[in-house]
Order: C-alpha cells, then structure tokens, then sequence
C-alpha cells in the first residue's frame, strides 16, 4: 500500500507543515532549522534540510512576513533605467541590502508624479520594511502617504532630467 501524499495547497507549492511532517519534527523546528537559528540540535537541523530538498521546498517570504510582522523588502523607486547614475545606485543598494537580508522592491517613475504615487501604493500593500526615493520633488499625496506610512524612508540623489 503506498502512504497518502499530503493535500497540495493550490499554489502546488510545499509547505513548512509538509517538510515538517517529512521530518517527523514541529513546523517550529523546521522554520528554526533553516533559518540557522542556534537553538536547534544539528541532528534535527540535518533531517529538516534533507525533508526540504527531498520535497523542492522553497520558502515564501511573503508568508515569514506575515507570521513574524516583519518584513524583508525594500522599496525603491527610482525615475529612469537608461541612466547609469541611478543604475549604478540599484546595484549598489541591492548588494547592500542582501548581505543584511533584505531584497529590493523596483519601482521606476519615468519622473511621472502620478506613477510615482501609483508604484508607491503598490510597494507599501507589501509592507517594506523600509523605503528609498531618489530626488525631492513629489506630489503633496504622494509625501503624505510616505509620511502615514510610517515606513522608514531614505531621499537620495536630486538629478535633473537632461
């Protein structure tokens, strides 16, 4: 008799719960496990990185977001791709950002105010754990929605457009 294979969510993606169950340990385990977190024996750490890669588990920042309140993006937004200043600053934030854990967020707004609130509404319905805008002219909306944010906000760079 072969053993039930555990439901797929619809996503089709693994689950902590299912590698857990893999594992014959606690989703609290395997969490602790692959976060590399200490307090986890090395034998416990071992069974739930085998049940991870046997399963193809990928883990969902989205979902570690919202179980521990705290986010692991950053929004930036920036004008224009085709100037080598701004993506110099893009590559120069990413490298930054990832050796602390963070991924970035790009938004690009062509210096169109009305972009410019429309990306930024979009970034923040992910709840960054922290913003970057390049120049100081905005929208009176849009410095008010960073303001209500309450996202900690990095200005960097005033450039003109030519």
């Amino acid at each position: 008799m072969t053993p039930e294979l555990p439901r797929r969510r619809r996503t089709g993606r693994v689950t902590l719960a299912e590698v857990a169950r893999a594992a014959g340990v606690s989703p609290i385990t395997v969490s602790r496990a692959l976060r590399g977190e200490r307090a986890v024996a090395p034998e416990l750490v071992a069974r739930a990185r085998a049940a991870a890669d046997a399963l193809g588990y990928v883990p969902d920042p989205a979902a570690r977001a919202l179980a521990s309140h705290r986010s692991t993006h950053v929004a930036v937004l920036i004008p224009l791709l085709s100037n080598t200043l701004f993506v110099d600053l893009l590559e120069a934030l990413q490298r930054t950002l990832r050796t602390h854990g963070y991924q970035t967020l790009i938004g690009i707004t062509h210096y169109d105010p009305r972009e410019e609130e429309q990306l930024l509404r979009e970034q923040m319905a992910h709840r960054p754990a922290g913003l970057v805008v390049t120049g100081f002219e905005r929208s009176e909306e849009t410095r008010a929605l960073i303001q209500a944010s309450g996202v900690p906000c990095v200005h960097v760079m005033e450039t003109s457009r030519a």
